[in-house]
This record gives C-alpha cells, structure tokens and sequence, in this order.
C-alpha cells in the first residue's frame, strides 16, 4: 500500500474519530471506536487482485467471479448510472471466517425493531461488530431488558462512500445470479443512502439489485435461469413469512391483556404451528428451509424485523417501478440520486 494511499485512509478515519471522539462520554463513542479499528483492519489488509491471485491462488472459479464483479462495477456506472466509486477494486482475504456479526431486536410481543442512534446514520435497527463476544455480549443485554434478539454472521457491508469497500473472499463462492444481486446491492447504497430509514434503504437495495442483476445477466441464458429459480423459491419462501408475520401481529393485539405467562405460552403454540406451514412449501430445496426455521426458533420476533427489513416494502417498490418509471430501471436510479 503507498504511503499516499495510507494517508488518505488515516485522515478519513481521523475524522470519523473525531466524531466517536464527541460522544465519548457515552457507550456509542466507545462502540464506534472499536468499529473504527475494526475497519482499519480491513482497510489495511486489502490488496490487489493480481495479488490475491499470486498468493492464494485460488480456482479458476473464484478467478472468474473478480472478473464479474468488474464487469459489474462497470455497468451499474455505465448502464444504470449507480455513482462512481472504488469500492471492489480490491480484495480481503479472510480464509472464510466471519468478519463481521450483525444484532437486531424487537419487542417480545410486537414485531417491532429496537433502535441505536449513530452520528450520521441516524437511528437504525442493527449494530455491526467486528468481535463476535461484543455483539454475543449486546445480545445477552438485550435479552434480559426482555427483548427478542438475533445475531448472524454476514457476507458484506457497506460504509456508503466513506472508504473503499473490498471484495470479501468470501464472496467468490457465492453463484453468478446472487454475486450480482450481492455487489448491485451494496453498490447502490454508495449512491443512495437516506438517514434514520432502514427498511427503506435495505428494501429499495434489494430490490435494485434484484432488477438490476435480471438486467445484467439477460445475454446469460443458464446463469439467469438459475438465479430466478433460486429467487423463485425465496419468493415462495418470502410470501408465506409475510402472512406468518400478519397471523402473528393479530395475535399479538389480540392477547395484549393477558399475563406474561399466558402471552408466551400462546406466542409459543402459534409460532410452532406457523412454523410446520413452511415444510408444505413447493420449492426445490428445503435445506434453506431447515435453516430459516432454527433461526425463526432462536431469534423469536428479531427475525421477522431482519425480514422486513429486506422484503416488506418489495410490492410496493414493484409497483412504483412500473407505474412511475415505466420498468425503467436506470430512469429509477437517477430520480433517486
């Protein structure tokens, strides 16, 4: 890495120091110092394609995913008019271990999100940690203040243009259908990004990237099939969860009150029962259907706020995309920008 380059990301982070630095007398300065070191790492370790090729080099597969992914960064610039950054022009080698653990909660008798506020940002309804003992730590605060709460691992982030986000070698495993979805998606989050509004800018993100990946892949007949077959199964998946979240949300007023006993042991009966409703599903796999049921076990109402983070404003976006803007996706983009 050139000095240059070093200098750069030392006095980017210098101010986002000086932001925890006006906090500091509150856990929010203390947390986001340790982000910001947590980010350094990564900033620091990244290096080149070339590099990474030389060093680890890795299958002719992997190889051809960095090659995507700039093929990629060029047309969400060139073809949808996504602002131009240099995120994904480099790589970080993790040997596939988590980098980073995500934490939600939500009330235990209500689907609804508890928030942390951060400068800038605004309120959102996650927090990142780059240890997984801080965020496993938060978890079991939460948990005894009596909320629901989830923790996942996940594959990628974004800083909305405060650095150069790489490319996690852990995202070249991922099928040409959801690496486009994946890098479309954290693209379009450096180009748009509204404070306090998290199901906002996660949902328009997703379905961006969804649109713009169906766009990208058209002239790849196989890869395209694959990727809408997948996305078809989520989508079975995805409607069957929102009337789970309906049925649940009329029980929840419904028993409102009753004793705290009483509330768990029927929150607990209709959860199991919705949750046998996901093995009548017709989809091609039910692997991810397994997985999705011990998360729902573990998390409670925490999951179904990641969800609706992601996949409750899609029908509404779907519609405004072809009503407004004509299925014209870059018309989309632009309006947003």
């Amino acid at each position: 890495m050139s000095f240059k380059v070093l200098l750069k990301i030392c006095l980017h982070l210098v101010a986002w120091l000086i932001i925890c630095m006006a906090s500091l007398f509150h856990s929010t300065g203390v947390y986001l110092a340790n982000q910001a070191a947590g980010q350094i790492k990564v900033l620091v370790g990244r290096q080149s394609f070339e590099d990474y090729i030389s060093e680890v080099k890795p299958d002719k597969n992997e190889i051809e995913r960095l090659e995507l992914i700039q093929a990629i960064k060029q047309y969400s610039e060139d073809s949808l008019g996504f602002k131009p950054t240099k995120n994904f022009s480099k790589i970080y080698h993790h040997n596939h271990e988590p980098l980073l653990w995500v934490i939600s909660a939500s009330e235990k008798y209500t689907i609804e999100a508890f928030y942390w506020s951060f400068p800038i940002v605004g309120d959102v309804s996650y927090k990142g940690f780059f240890t997984k003992e801080k965020a496993i730590a938060e978890k079991n605060r939460l948990i005894c203040l009596g909320y629901d709460v989830d923790v996942r691992p996940v594959s990628a982030w974004s800083t909305l243009g405060w650095f150069s986000d790489p490319v996690l070698s852990g995202m070249l495993t991922r099928s040409k259908g959801w690496l486009c979805n994946l890098i479309f998606h954290e693209l379009f989050h450096a180009t748009y990004y509204a404070p306090s509004s998290v199901n906002y800018n996660e949902n328009l993100a997703s379905f961006i990237g969804h649109k713009a990946t169906l766009q990208f892949l058209s002239s790849d007949t196989a890869a395209l099939t694959a990727y809408q077959k997948s996305y078809a199964d989520n989508k079975v998946i995805d409607d069957y969860t929102a009337r789970f979240i309906s049925e649940l949300n009329h029980l929840y007023d419904s028993i409102a009150p009753f004793s705290e006993n009483a509330k768990l042991i029927l929150k607990q009966q209709r959860i199991h029962r919705l949750l046998n409703g996901y093995d009548t599903l017709r989809i091609s796999g039910m692997d991810k259907v397994k997985r999705l049921k011990e998360q729902i076990k573990s998390s409670g109402n925490a999951w179904f706020v990641d969800f609706e983070q992601y996949n409750a404003l899609q029908d509404s976006l779907e519609r405004d995309f072809n009503k407004i803007y004509k299925s014209n996706l870059r018309e989309m983009v632009q309006s947003l920008k």
